[in-house]
């Protein structure tokens, strides 16, 4: 990422937590810090929380610098995917954060096409980034067989890669999709999906090492 691209998304997340200092005094009592699988608000917290929830996205992103300095194969970074990939999940926690503001404050958006659209999003943009990581402790499929191995991890993150953009694109409509059926066959999906990667991650050691 660019200087530039690092000072803008500081700026975002700044702006975004000052936003939500702003409008502290205009939340009720209690905020919703949960959904379920249908994008349904499904616990709360006292909006004291919002000060934490508000400086999360900044703490992240201070967060994505410290991470190639303690990993032993910092030289595996790619400055441009990284920061990529900085850039969509640290933007995630700041439209998370502002959905909890967006709904506490009751403001008639659609919570449910929101948060699909938001989430969908990210997942497509992770799965077209996925491929791209190479062997780090941080960022990506850490199971141990991809940890082992380079081309383990490269492939297992190019099967990965596939698995979040088709997941992705099955939550777009899980806004107007409006059944708990749907819901919970993209969760299945997601799920499945999850241990399947690492089933594939570990039937390729057991191919390449035989153990």
């Amino acid at each position: 990422m660019s200087k530039k691209g690092q000072l803008l998304l500081w700026f975002i997340t700044l702006v975004s937590f000052a936003g939500i200092l702003a409008v502290y005094h205009k939340l009720p009592d209690r905020v919703p810090i949960h959904w379920n699988s249908s994008w349904e608000v499904d616990g709360t917290s006292d909006k004291n929380k919002m000060f934490l929830i508000g400086a999360v996205p900044a703490l992240a992103n201070g967060l994505f610098y410290v991470l190639p300095i303690i990993d032993p194969r910092r030289k595996n970074y790619d400055a441009k995917t990284y920061g990529l990939i900085r850039a969509v999940l640290v933007l995630l926690l700041v439209f998370l954060s502002w959905a909890t503001v967006v709904t506490a404050l009751d403001l008639g958006v659609n919570d449910k096409l929101m948060l699909s659209l938001i989430i969908g999003i990210t997942f497509i943009a992770m799965g077209n980034y996925l491929p791209k990581v190479k062997s780090n402790f941080f960022v990506g499929i850490k199971n141990p067989w991809a940890l082992s191995d380079p081309v383990i991890w490269r492939k297992t993150h190019k099967v990965g890669g596939y698995f979040f953009f088709i997941i992705g694109l099955f939550m777009l409509p899980m806004g107007v999709i409006d059944t708990a059926l749907y819901s919970n066959i993209v969760i299945w999906l997601l799920l499945t999906g999850i241990l399947g990667v690492n089933i594939y991650s570990y039937l390729l050691y057991r191919k390449n090492f035989g153990a």
